[in-house]
């Protein structure tokens, strides 16, 4: 581990997930509060949409022509100016603007994960490090989220004043990070690189293939989870939802320091699986508490966070680092990125959405037993996932992570 260089990714980490969680978190709350509940499936699913445009760009930009942390930069200061207009929009109850913003503000951001996923991975060794720069991320998600609940800004638009404010430090911050030149700056430009076509051909690889698919689908309880957790935790009768989730977050914080024993020790499979099982499990404990109104279930849900969040998704990217080659690997981990967080958010919020308002049609402790449905229906799609995953997936990166046990 460079200990110059690994302090400046930590804090880079920590200050871009706060700074998400910041707008994000409670995003479904704050439209709630607003009045416009009915537009949160659609929210989900612009930012859904604003995925599948820019990170595949923006990472063939990075790969090409600027370097890494100047393109995160720029993308976060012209963020900034962007989410301030937001809260104006959303207290007039302008539901076509609040939704319009959304969707930019979606395509200034998403792009800026997956670059500073690959700034990282181009500079420590990713298996064994990757957590530990990526945990931080999750210090900085927790750290919004006690502030939002705390401070009583869970269902307030000072979220979007706050993660403004964040994007602005964000943006200057990135000019002082580690230069991470274009792999494949000098090269000639072609319509295959206008295409994305060597980052698409990731997908004539079949284990590579069944696992986006896993994640496509999976989205459908993440995305349940993300846009209706808060909205779910204030119809059990509790105000500060931002406050009780960070239990999660915390788990997650712990998971994610043993995410590379697992992998080194059970390889992408075993570990793969486990967060995937963990998926019907937690929606199945949510089904629970929403019929027995104890916190006891909705904690146990929240606990399995770590497993649910870090064995996947944060495996997930460091799998598909593995597979992709040195040039291409900002495209890489933006069509990962495009697999989850755009055609998957889209087709997971439009799901979500759609289960919502036709499940979910009274409000507070009236709605309990409506919620019990509708937890039903993403544990079962987790179920399918994690079978079809079983059957179908093939683990043949792990041997190679025996190399670097000793880096």
């Amino acid at each position: 581990m460079d200990f110059k260089t690994t302090p400046r990714l930590l804090i880079m980490m920590f200050v871009q997930y706060f700074m998400q969680g910041a707008w994000n978190m409670t995003m479904g709350l704050v439209l709630s509060t607003y009045g416009m509940a009915a537009i949160i499936g659609d929210a989900y699913a612009l930012l859904g949409v604003a995925t599948l445009i820019s990170p595949l760009l923006i990472g063939m930009i990075a790969d090409r022509f600027f370097a890494s942390q100047k393109v995160m930069a720029i993308l976060h200061l012209i963020n900034a100016a962007v989410i301030l207009c937001v809260p104006q929009f959303v207290e007039a109850q302008n539901t076509t603007m609040t939704l319009f913003m959304i969707f930019i503000v979606g395509l200034l951001f998403y792009p800026t994960t997956a670059l500073s996923n690959s700034i990282s991975f181009t500079h420590i060794n990713g298996v064994k490090y990757f957590p530990i720069i990526r945990v931080f991320g999750t210090f900085g998600f927790m750290t919004i989220g006690f502030i939002l609940g705390e401070m009583g800004f869970s269902g307030s638009t000072m979220t979007w004043y706050i993660a403004s404010g964040a994007a602005v430090i964000l943006g200057l911050y990135c000019f002082t990070l580690p230069n991470t030149p274009p792999k494949a700056k000098g090269k000639p430009f072609s319509i295959r690189d206008l295409l994305f076509l060597d980052a698409l051909s990731l997908f004539k690889d079949k284990y590579f293939t069944i696992l986006m698919l896993s994640i496509f689908v999976l989205m459908i309880p993440k995305t349940a989870y993300s846009a209706y957790i808060p909205v779910f935790i204030k119809a059990l009768g509790f105000n500060n939802a931002a406050s009780i989730m960070q239990i999660g977050v915390a788990f997650e914080v712990m998971f994610m320091f043993v995410l590379s024993f697992f992998l080194l020790k059970f390889g992408f499979k075993f570990t793969l699986l486990l967060g995937a099982v963990s998926w019907i499990i937690r929606s199945l404990f949510f089904a629970h508490a929403a019929v027995d109104a104890s916190l006891v279930y909705i904690v146990i849900g929240l606990v399995l966070q770590g497993l649910c969040w870090d064995f996947f998704f944060t495996a997930g990217d460091i799998y598909v680092d593995r597979k992709a080659k040195p040039e291409i690997r900002a495209q890489a981990q933006g069509l990962r990125f495009i697999v989850s967080n755009g055609i998957g958010l889209l087709f997971a919020s439009t799901v979500c959405g759609a289960i919502f308002n036709n499940t979910v049609t009274e409000t507070g402790s009236a709605a309990l037993p409506q919620w019990q449905s509708f937890w039903y229906i993403p544990a079962g799609i987790a179920a399918v996932v994690a079978v079809f995953f079983f059957i179908f997936f093939k683990d043949d990166v792990s041997k190679k992570l025996k190399e670097v046990k000793n880096i």
